[in-house]
């Protein structure tokens, strides 16, 4: 006998794909005189996602020619993982007072096809998006 209040069924034997890594970016423009608030906040705020489960690696980056222009990158597991670091207490205690500076772009990238170095092989992903993803909407 199931339980219908447990989750559902999965056939023995069944894997899923992995879903694909994910690459988040959180693109700041950072006045020159808020730069070293922003510096502490965001090493900290990376400090806090590195903390949690399905992190891969991130950077704190500033643009060459734009000292003002700053790009918070960390990757993912899959886009769960990304998402649920998100919601930790310590991350949105660290990262949300410096979304003041964050410019409104699309933040989270799928890594379809990657490659760490020149020798090394590709690697392939595939994509955990539903082919109605951006058409789809509830209710529909």
């Amino acid at each position: 006998m199931t339980d219908p209040t447990g989750p559902p069924a999965v056939p023995e034997g069944f894997h899923a794909p992995p879903a694909a890594p994910v690459l988040a970016m959180v693109r700041f423009q950072v006045p020159a005189a808020a730069s070293d608030e922003f510096a502490v906040g965001a090493d900290g705020s990376l400090a806090a996602l590195a903390r949690a489960r399905g992190f891969r690696g991130g950077r704190l980056v500033r643009a060459v020619d734009d000292p003002e222009a700053w790009v918070l990158v960390t990757e993912w597991d899959g886009p769960g993982a990304w998402r649920r670091a998100l919601g930790g207490f310590d991350v949105r205690q660290l990262l949300t007072p410096l979304l003041g500076w964050a410019l409104d772009a699309p933040g989270a990238f799928e890594i379809l096809v990657d490659r760490d170095g020149p020798g090394d092989a590709v690697r392939r992903h595939e994509s955990s998006l539903a082919p109605d993803a951006a058409t789809a909407t509830p209710g529909h």
